[in-house]
């Protein structure tokens, strides 16, 4: 039987992972603000794919400031009008925590495009700490730490665009 997104928020609730599958393959997902949960997110930073970083999933634009401590103001637009997967690096997260700010205090957001894990979102009420893995299968050590899975895989995941934008305003790409 399927898990429903009641299922995933309890897992959520309790500190598990969870295997998120969307338009960019599979991620890893934790809550954002659990200690416990984050570490043990943590612990799988090794298997990591270069280039990518620990991200915040967002149903919508306006989580934004849940997440971020300064936010220019493109940064709505910015995340609001990509049709395509798009991380957004921000100089300075905020309501995360403590152990992935020690790492960094950037902070990686995401907008979700699948409907699906839009209401996961929305039914957790707040965002997700994801590590994505960018491919249609998980690597064995995260494969053991997840609790439950979620979503559907697409034909050919999609690799996010990364952009970092500064507190002016400023844009570079650090992925196109």
């Amino acid at each position: 039987m399927a898990a429903t997104i009641r299922d995933i928020t309890y897992q959520l609730r309790q500190g598990n992972l969870i295997a998120l599958a969307d338009e960019t393959g599979w991620s890893v997902a934790a809550d954002p603000t659990s200690e416990e949960a984050v570490a043990k997110l943590l612990t799988l930073f090794s298997v990591m794919p270069d280039g990518v970083r620990p991200t915040v999933l967002i149903q919508h634009p306006d989580q934004l400031v849940m997440y971020v401590a300064k936010l220019p103001d493109v940064a709505y637009d910015v995340v609001d009008f990509s049709d395509t997967p798009l991380i957004v690096v921000f100089e300075q997260g905020k309501n995360i925590a403590p152990v992935l700010l020690e790492r960094s205090q950037e902070i990686a957001v995401r907008r979700a495009l699948n409907p699906e894990i839009q209401r996961l979102i929305g039914g957790y009420g707040k965002g997700l700490l994801t590590i994505p893995f960018e491919s249609l299968t998980l690597p064995p050590p995260a494969e053991a730490a997840v609790s439950e899975r979620f979503g559907a895989l697409p034909g050919m995941p999609r690799k996010p665009r990364i952009i970092r934008l500064s507190i002016d305003g400023g844009v570079s790409f650090i992925r196109k």
